[in-house]
């Protein structure tokens, strides 16, 4: 026997159930299998609702409210635990129920919308209600889009959802649901979608969760060595000659330096000759080593600084105004972690100093640049290697050109500088540690000196025993003394 029931009854005073059209009927509950870096999969309910054929409504639910979806123009089976009197559909025009036997129905979607509809047994009784949401299904260029992405995105598994409201503007929107190995994949992801929406703005809402390491720590090491050599050699020569009742003199300063010998060296009671011999020789040599640490998210901008500013006095037409210049050790960087693993940096370091004897001129070494290498490895961003040298001879004129008499009339000064500067770069991949002491810090063994080895030993940190907490610090081990040259 065949029983279609198109029409709600009006026998029975039940409410008849009514649900609004939700697109958020389109949204998985849940992201899709992610695979991360190790491979394993992690099993997750796909993104598209999974389209039921038949459902049996068991005896032990019987009376119960069970929801249903069905694409629009689809049918599904329903097979009941009792003989069905009497069906109630609250909304024809949406869905049908059609009964192929007193046990088994057939639900039919006829419109987007949303109905319920009620199954009633021989003695009145309620042997089921089914809450359906008939649904468009999904659009074929949400398919293609979603095969286009897992193909190049390897690795990837987005699900793409599209969303249309007919009623308003007739726009698609997707919606993109899963998980990718690098923030490069999702902004590809997005990128894609975008082009393909038919929407002016936003193409949706992107529900995509990078599994892969997004932490990148970066270290720089910034180190320099300079050598200046520098070394003057001079006679200055003065005197006076007194003839009568005139008296001439003669002066030949070829050197500023002071440092030397000199003396008077009278002849007869006319002439009166000065001379000294002066030398300098000056060295200098500096060492430089800066290794500052930075860590931050992949794509996102970080900066570090340690050292101060100095406050730059300028005037201009509107006045006098003061602005600070930054010193000391810097670092700003933006990581950007690709899909093969590479690490991209775009990378703006430096090292400055104030230079000595004065109070606003600085020393700076400074590079900005960008890069990209595997994470872990090192590479050179930056290099100088300098070697300057001069001789300078001050006479004079005629005189000095004299063999051998010639070099009490001159000086010579003679300079050397060589500087030799590195820069090297090594990113990390990293992840939080526990716990949190588990890192040493310059702190652990350091601990100021009481008053009595401050004074007698003229100590500022503690030499001998133990430290505060009780443990033995730290001491030398293997060759140790003196090194020489």
């Amino acid at each position: 026997m065949q029983m279609e029931l198109a029409k709600p009854h009006t026998r029975h005073s039940r409410p008849r159930l009514a649900l609004a059209l939700a697109l958020g009927a389109f949204l998985a509950t849940a992201a899709p299998a992610a695979v991360h870096a190790g491979g394993n999969a992690y099993p997750i309910a796909p993104a598209y609702p999974v389209a039921e054929a038949q459902i049996a409504i068991s005896a032990g639910a019987y009376g119960a409210v069970r929801s249903i979806e069905i694409e629009l123009n689809k049918s599904l089976i329903v097979d009941l635990p009792a003989g069905v009197a009497e069906v109630v559909v609250s909304q024809p025009s949406i869905a049908a129920g059609v009964m192929r036997s007193r046990t088994r129905a057939i639900v039919q979607g006829i419109a987007e919308g949303a109905t319920n509809i009620i199954f009633i047994d021989d003695a009145g009784r309620t042997i089921s209600i089914l809450d359906v949401n008939i649904v468009q299904p999904p659009l074929e260029v949400g398919r293609a889009l979603e095969a286009t992405l897992a193909r190049v995105i390897p690795g990837s598994n987005i699900r793409v959802e599209t969303l249309s409201n007919n009623s308003i503007n007739d726009k698609i929107y997707f919606v993109l649901t899963g998980t990718v190995n690098s923030a490069e994949d999702k902004a590809v992801a997005e990128a894609m979608a975008s082009q393909l929406s038919e929407s002016d703005g936003p193409t949706g809402s992107p529900i995509i969760e990078v599994t892969g390491p997004q932490q990148v720590m970066l270290q720089v090491t910034v180190s320099e060595i300079r050598r200046d050599v520098a070394k003057q050699l001079g006679i200055n020569l003065s005197g006076t000659v007194t003839l009568g009742n005139s008296t001439f003199g003669f002066n030949s300063t070829q050197t500023s330096v002071s440092n030397g010998i000199g003396g008077s060296f009278p002849l007869g009671d006319s002439v009166q000759i000065n001379a000294g011999i002066r030398a300098l020789e000056n060295r200098g040599a500096l060492r430089l080593l800066a290794q500052p640490t930075l860590t931050a998210m992949s794509g996102q901008p970080a900066e570090f600084l340690v050292g101060g500013e100095i406050p730059i006095q300028t005037s201009s037409i509107n006045g006098t105004s003061i602005q600070y210049k930054q010193y000391g050790i810097q670092l700003a960087f933006t990581p950007t972690v690709r899909r093969n693993g590479q690490v991209a940096l775009t990378i703006d370091t430096g090292v400055s100093e104030l230079q000595a004897g004065t109070a606003a001129a600085l020393t700076t070494r400074d590079v900005k640049t960008s890069v990209e290498l595997p994470a872990g490895s090192t590479l050179a961003i930056g290099g100088l290697l300098s070697e300057s040298a001069s001789r300078s001879v001050d006479q004079i004129p005629g005189i000095g050109d004299i063999p051998i008499l010639g070099a009490l009339f001159r000086s010579n000064a003679y300079r050397r500088q060589e500087t030799e500067l590195v820069i090297l770069v090594t990113p990390y991949l990293v992840q939080p540690t526990t716990p949190a002491n588990a890192i040493p810090v310059p702190t652990d063994k350091s601990y100021i000196a009481d008053d009595a080895e401050a004074f007698f030993l003229g100590a500022i940190e503690k030499r001998y025993g133990v430290g505060a907490t009780g443990e033995i610090r730290g001491g030398f081990s293997g060759s140790v003394g003196f090194a020489l040259d």
